[in-house]
């Protein structure tokens, strides 16, 4: 197995073939992601040093020179303009899947054939043997966005190496000599292995379509700009919405060029945005995942107990409602939103821990707001918008610098007209630094964005052994009612690849999203590949799969916490016949 040292040494030998870095790669370009609905001649009301980027005939991305624009702000640019940073959702399960039973089904023998895997994460390491067979790799192609480089093989930044390449670094002393890629924390190859791993009898492991074959992109960090802007930690390992839209369009060309049909695996989240699926990643995902032959699994996420959301009540008569947030020793930022229905005027106080109150103003709207304190050390920057031009709600986007530890109290109230409801959401662990949440928290409306887009299939987590949810497990619905998660997968405890080349047990919905992306590989293959259905789509394997859902006495479905139940494939295919 290659070693971290390994990766260093294969990176010295390609120095000599690297590229200049493309604006996408380079720390002195910002990205904004915009709508342009075709119009290529929209071109022209950038500045003629920024570069447009196309994801589809819809969304595309400007990379503007930091040094001329201005640093972002929510005021100063649309708020989904902006891109939003993501991270992993994770902290014998095939049997409860009914995977095995259609591995080993004497007609079906469903095992992923003909189909492939994409899987956007850490990248992978290529030179595991649960990623090969008797061909060689399984790999069609790895996108590595890390790499220094204006692109090849279509892809707009990097390095991509096909399947040859992989073969002959598998033949080599040194690989990385030939494919200088590598995942450095394991997390993508937990989650391919877990998708579409080799069958290992003598291990006792298998994915869930071990014949499918794999297209993997390696995302590259998030930009500095943003990871400032956003207030993240330093050790936090975040990935930016743009990039992440553009792994997807490049899975779904390669796909096309090999003719294959394709089972995308997102096991990455944000609680940015109004969890409505209107992020530019939830709407883009959820029309890819319409398209026929393709489908676009998606992790719930882990925050059910991670006392990140707030849900707030204010009624008539101009009553008040309190969040009260600690927040932990030695924190040195963070951002918080609050989304609540556009027809309030939100009047909001921030007490801080030694009794100063201070208001956010409500007319000052095209500029940051800043809320300065005399007896902490504390700045807080707010912007207020009544309406957001996306969802159509009110958000106040604040951003803590150098909070006081203690509790802080954030005060909400209504202009008296009606009774209104609101939304905070801190970032997702891993985002934020330890000690800070709620007091009185919501475990409900936790679903992590995309899986808040409508189209995709959004995977819960649950311990196949006793069936019982994953303790952490994000729980549904979205604010407007959409079942979400759709059902639960196998999470908890499951057997994957490891770096070392050995095997362990890993826990958190990125899983379970690798299980059920395996799965729709499973069904592509016997829809189209078998000609059942030529035309199935992600909404096809979706509904067969929530149709096909075992579900428990005493409980109504869907529900905010396993959807439609615990899905089995078995028991799809029972319902077919």
């Amino acid at each position: 197995m290659l070693s971290p040292e390994d990766y260093e040494t294969g990176c010295l030998m390609a120095q000599e073939d690297e590229e200049r870095l493309s604006p996408a790669q380079d720390e002195g370009y910002q990205s904004f992601i915009v709508k342009y609905n075709q119009n290529v001649y929209g071109q022209e009301e950038y500045a003629s040093d920024s570069t447009f980027q196309v994801i589809d005939d819809y969304f595309a991305i400007v990379y503007t020179p930091l040094e001329k624009g201005r640093e972002p702000e929510i005021t100063s640019y649309s708020y989904n303009s902006i891109p939003k940073c993501y991270t992993y959702m994770d902290v014998e399960a095939l049997n409860a899947s009914g995977v095995t039973r259609l591995h080993e089904h004497p007609y079906l023998k469903l095992r992923g054939r003909g189909t492939a895997v994409a899987v956007i994460d850490s990248g992978i390491d290529y030179t595991n043997p649960v990623f090969q067979d008797e061909n060689g790799s399984k790999i069609l192609c790895l996108w590595d966005q890390t790499i220094p480089g204006e692109g090849n093989e279509g892809a707009p930044f990097g390095r991509v190496f096909t399947k040859r390449e992989i073969d002959k670094a598998l033949g080599e002393e040194e690989p990385l000599s030939i494919v200088p890629s590598m995942d450095t924390n394991g997390h993508g190859t937990m989650v391919a292995g877990a998708a579409a791993g080799s069958m290992r009898e003598q291990e006792d492991f298998s994915g869930a379509a071990p014949e499918a074959s794999l297209i993997i992109i390696k995302l590259k960090p998030a930009k500095r700009y943003l990871r400032e802007f956003y207030l993240l930690p330093a050790n936090a390992e975040a990935f930016q919405e743009d990039d992440l839209m553009l792994a997807v369009s490049f899975a779904m060309e390669q796909a096309k060029k090999y003719r294959m049909p394709l089972s995308i695996c997102i096991g990455l989240g944000t609680s940015q945005g109004a969890h409505l699926g209107y992020s530019p990643l939830s709407q883009f995902a959820g029309s890819a995942a319409s398209f026929s032959q393709n489908s676009i699994s998606v992790a719930a996420g882990n925050e059910g107990m991670a006392r990140h959301h707030f849900d707030g009540n204010i009624g008539e008569g101009g009553e008040e409602e309190t969040a009260e947030l600690r927040i932990g020793e030695d924190t040195d930022g963070f951002t918080m939103e609050l989304w609540g229905e556009p027809s309030e005027n939100y009047q909001i106080t921030i007490q801080s821990p030694t009794g100063e109150n201070l208001e956010v103003s409500t007319a000052v709207r095209s500029t940051t707001q800043e809320l300065s304190f005399v007896f902490v050390e504390t700045k807080i920057l707010v912007n207020y918008i009544a309406i957001e031009r996306q969802s159509g709600n009110s958000l106040v986007f604040f951003r803590f610098l150098h909070p006081a530890a203690g509790l802080w109290r954030i005060k909400v109230r209504g202009d008296g007209r009606e009774r209104a409801r609101f939304h905070i959401w801190l970032p997702v662990t891993g985002l934020i630094p330890e000690g800070t949440y709620f007091l009185q928290s919501s475990p409900y409306y936790t679903v992590t964005s995309p899986g808040d887009s409508i189209e995709c299939m959004t995977s819960t987590a649950y311990q196949y052994r006793d069936n019982s949810l994953f303790l952490e497990a994000s729980r549904g619905f979205t604010p407007i009612g959409s079942v979400k998660p759709n059902f639960a997968a196998p999470g908890v405890g499951i057997r994957v690849p490891l770096l070392s080349g050995g095997f362990g047990e890993a826990s958190g919905s990125s899983l379970a999203a690798a299980q059920t992306a395996g799965i729709a590989a499973l069904m592509f293959e016997w829809a189209v590949i078998r000609g059942n259905e030529p035309f199935f789509s992600g909404n096809s394997v979706k509904n067969y799969l929530q149709r096909g859902a075992r579900r428990d006495e005493g409980l109504s479905y869907p529900n905010p916490e396993w959807g439609y139940g615990r899905v089995n494939l078995y028991h799809t295919f029972e319902l077919l016949t």
